[in-house]
């Protein structure tokens, strides 16, 4: 059994490098909020604010294409985008837009009847279910005609990431179905034997026949910050979704919507549900641009001045091409000036239609802030989706921002050990790693991801935007860029594969600015350059 525990515990330290690479500290509270000047690597929120307090501030609609949002949520719903010029639950669209009742957004992953999509596949698994009526009794490569030959290559490659994931999940996921057996067995023993609460002094104090093994997983339950029950019920999950629905090619998972998924010009589709299921994540994401500020509860977002429009747009699994392209034109149309999008992947079949709807809100003006993605990869080398770079457009789009992510300390560990970088691709960092922000029913959490630093630099974007209403996107992108703190010689380590700190290197090589978002800088030069 020492074996066994010994190798769960091994594989399950790994793996939870993803959901936090640091300790959850009490102290890192709001510590992306601090100014650099304090010896934390945050934005200078607080004193941008002191440093603009003279100046009238404006609203700006800042639109989340997310899992959707707990729109009721306590410090959320006074921030939450109304569209005054729909009428609630008359069943018309008011407004003429093509949407009916769209109050706080639209829901692109449900139906007309109410029904949402929850589950999905992620795009490996639907490019192999695509292409393996052409390619499952292949032998070899000679035998496929040169014209197919692209795709025959593309279906032996999600065919081996489908195997390999499946085959690692399926073992990982054996492996803590088995530990959480025996846990929650020593959860019960102890807790007949010392009562409800107990704690570590007593499992030490802990006196029984065949009570060793339980003594053992329990106290070092209690003594791991990072190894909390509800943190391995939550990879257990995790694993089992991959199993059932991501990597499963028998699970067909658009079938809910009864739209034409190969359509990429049928744009009115869905409901008006921003609220449907898990939406955690974006819930997460707008408190981090936006919950309300200094009312006395839950946390602050960067933005005092914001209205979140709420994009459900990423199901639990990959995102669908079709629902991003849709997703941005209608946050462009519908008066969005800030567009945030914490989620990514690496496969694209209908990058054009997603293309065209980036070009689209380029031409509306519309500042697009995108998460890099937690592969600790490079992402000049490693395909990750959506990004500004395709390779049949002639110039990057000038109002998009590719955001890494940073952590609490300014020292070696400044990149999250999770963070994809690329000196080429990726824009700017800004605090990633333990952020608290809203979650939902009116609670709160720490999470980390690239997902949490994007909606950092929405918000910064949105704060200069609120008291400089006429700087334009392709203005306040530069202006982000060059008032970012200037980390470009600091020598950090570079996440690797595992998510483990690695080699030693320049933060300016991660980047091509070398520089973390900074609201109070940001605020100095938009005074100098921008003022009216």
């Amino acid at each position: 059994m020492k074996n066994f525990r010994t190798s769960f515990l091994s594989a399950f330290a790994l793996s939870f490098l993803f959901f936090s690479g640091y300790a959850q500290e009490t102290d890192l509270h709001g510590w992306h909020h601090k100014d650099p000047s304090e010896g934390t690597p945050g934005v200078g929120t607080e004193k941008a604010y002191e440093l603009l307090k003279d100046r009238k501030a404006s609203k700006v609609i800042v639109a989340i294409l997310d899992s959707g949002v707990d729109t009721d949520h306590e410090d959320l719903k006074d921030n939450i985008w109304i569209n005054e010029d729909e009428i609630p639950g008359n069943g018309i669209d008011d407004d003429n837009n093509g949407y009916v009742d769209d109050i706080n957004g639209w829901n692109f992953l449900g139906n007309s009847s109410g029904t949402n999509l929850d589950a999905a596949n992620l795009e490996a698994t639907r490019l192999y279910r695509k292409l393996a009526p052409r390619f499952a009794e292949v032998k070899s490569k000679k035998d496929v005609a040169k014209s197919d030959r692209e795709d025959y290559e593309l279906f032996k490659e999600v065919e081996k990431t489908i195997l390999d994931e499946l085959n690692s999940a399926g073992q990982e996921f054996a492996q803590i179905d088995g530990f959480l057996i025996i846990y929650r067995m020593s959860d019960s023993a102890a807790t007949a034997d010392l009562g409800e609460g107990y704690t570590l002094e007593d499992l030490q104090n802990w006196e029984g026949e065949d009570i060793q093994l339980s003594k053992q997983i329990l106290t070092g339950m209690k003594q791991d910050q990072n190894f909390s029950e509800k943190e391995l019920e939550k990879y257990h999950e995790y694993l089992k979704d991959k199993l059932e629905y991501h990597y499963n090619p028998r699970f067909v998972d658009r079938s809910v919507l009864g739209d034409d998924y190969e359509n990429t010009s049928e744009r009115y589709y869905g409901n008006n549900d921003v609220s449907a299921p898990h939406n955690d994540h974006g819930t997460h994401v707008s408190g981090i641009v936006g919950a309300v500020r200094n009312n006395g509860i839950g946390m602050n977002g960067i933005c005092e001045n914001v209205e979140l429009m709420i994009l459900r747009t990423v199901p639990n699994g990959d995102e669908f091409d079709k629902d991003v392209a849709n997703a941005i034109r209608y946050a462009a149309d519908n008066g969005a000036q800030i567009m945030n999008m914490s989620f990514g992947k690496g496969y694209s079949p209908q990058v054009e239609a997603v293309y065209e709807a980036i070009k689209y809100a380029e031409d509306k003006g519309v500042l697009m802030v995108h998460g890099a993605g937690n592969d600790a990869a490079n992402i000049d080398k490693v395909a990750n989706f959506p990004n500004p770079y395709y390779s049949f457009q002639k110039t990057p789009c000038s109002t998009w921002l590719s955001v890494g992510a940073s952590g609490p300390t300014d020292d070696n560990h400044l990149v999250g050990v999770f963070s994809n970088y690329g000196k080429k691709k990726l824009d700017i960092f800004a605090p990633g790693v333990q952020i608290y922000s809203a979650k939902p029913d009116n609670t709160y959490e720490f999470a980390d991801g690239t997902s949490m630093a994007a909606p950092v630099v929405t918000g910064v974007a949105a704060l200069i935007k609120s008291y400089f209403p006429s700087i334009t996107a392709v203005q306040l992108r530069e202006l982000l860029i060059e008032s970012a703190t200037d980390y470009s010689k600091s020598k950090v380590l570079m996440p690797d594969e595992d998510h483990r700190p690695n080699k030693a290197t320049k933060f300016g090589k991660l980047s091509n600015t070398g520089g973390i978002v900074n609201a109070h800088n940001a605020a100095k030069l938009a005074l100098t350059k921008y003022s009216e």
